[in-house]
């Protein structure tokens, strides 16, 4: 019995220093699949794999983990009885179930970056009619810092957007939102006369009373309407002449104090016209009359002005440009204005109105936003 157990272990010893010295009996190397694995899940994470499909990556990890665990067995083993067709069967697999993964993530960034850029689109869009209204209208105010403000983030948004940074694109994007919806809130705000019908019925009926004034006594009247940014001569109850007039920051306002560059509404006359100014020729007017006196103390008794605001005054009609910004004035081109003070007398009537269209460009602006 002695002697069989040592012949089995010589015949063993044999045989491995068979398998160590016999020339062609080597280690077989791991399949090329294990590092082509290993690179595929560094190229998933950064291709974001953890935000885009989670879900499923913890399923290739999983089965990542699996093969792994196979390589390591066999690899316990000595080196020429290792056999590696389940492992590179166990990492094809998970290679097949990467470049799925691949796929996916691609996927869901085009569809990802389709949503961030339609809403993109359709912010700025709402930004351009924002911008361009209160730019065309001067009415520049408290909304002008939110539309630059988000001016600056349309732009990190494009960065965000070309570094695949989609979550801070798409917080961006409500940080935006947010500032158009503030300035859409002051532009209403400021403009909501004009989209009050019943203030646009006010309106025309001074406009008509005027022209009726006109007609009745065949005097010269002059109708101001700062929305349409027009002045327009009447004789007779008939227009003779039209003018492209400008206005100040606050132009479409009532004026209501000395300081706040609105241009004063309502019924007035020419009480002196000026040869030469700054502004070039000018017609003053009688601002601020009877009702601009008791709406400026009514304001202040009820505390929407401090008690040492002036009312102020020096409203005119004068040169220097329509394109120029004034304080509260009306402004046109010198060659114009020059055509209109030899047509105006002092004593002119005129009246200014914020418009008379019912159907006026804020409404048809404004509303669909």
């Amino acid at each position: 019995m002695k002697l069989r157990r040592k012949i089995v272990a010589l015949v063993g010893i044999i045989e491995f220093g068979l398998i160590f010295f016999t020339p062609g009996c080597k280690t077989p190397p791991a399949p090329s699949e294990v590092e082509e694995a290993q690179l595929q899940e560094q190229a998933l994470w950064g291709a974001g794999v953890s935000i885009f499909a989670p879900e499923e990556f913890q399923k290739y990890e999983r089965n990542l983990a699996e093969a792994r665990k196979t390589l390591e067995k066999e690899e316990l083993k000595i080196g020429p009885f290792r056999n590696y067709t389940r492992v590179r069967e166990n990492f094809r697999q998970v290679i097949k179930e990467g470049e799925q993964l691949e796929a996916l993530i691609k996927t869901r960034k085009a569809s990802l970056s389709q949503e961030i850029e339609s809403r993109q689109e359709s912010l700025y869009s709402k930004y351009e009619v924002l911008n361009n209204l209160s730019l065309q209208l001067n009415q520049r105010g408290y909304s002008r810092p939110h539309l630059a403000q988000a001016d600056i983030l349309f732009k990190e948004v494009d960065r965000l957007l070309a570094g695949l940074r989609y979550e801070e694109a798409r917080n961006r994007l409500d940080e935006i939102a947010s500032l158009l919806n503030q300035a859409e809130n002051i532009l209403c705000e400021q403009l909501k006369r004009y989209m009050d019908q019943d203030q646009i019925k006010q309106w025309r009926q001074l406009a008509e009373r005027a022209i009726e004034k006109s007609k009745a006594s065949g005097e010269t009247v002059i109708v101001i309407s700062k929305l349409e940014r027009t002045l327009t001569v009447y004789r007779a109850g008939r227009p003779i002449k039209t003018y492209k007039v400008g206005l100040g920051f606050n132009g479409l306002n009532d004026k209501l104090h000395a300081g706040d560059d609105a241009t004063p509404e309502g019924e007035y006359k020419i009480i002196k016209k000026i040869g030469a100014s700054k502004y070039g020729k000018g017609l003053l007017i009688d601002y601020p009359n009877e009702e601009d006196i008791k709406k400026f103390n009514e304001a202040k008794r009820k505390g929407y002005i401090t008690s040492s605001t002036r009312i102020g005054g020096l409203i005119e009609i004068h040169g220097g440009g329509k394109d120029g910004l004034t304080k509260g004035c009306i402004a046109l081109d010198d060659n114009e204005m020059d055509e209109l003070f030899k047509m105006i007398a002092v004593g002119t009537p005129v009246t200014i109105v914020g418009t008379t269209d019912p159907n006026n460009k804020i409404i048809e602006i404004l509303k669909p936003v």
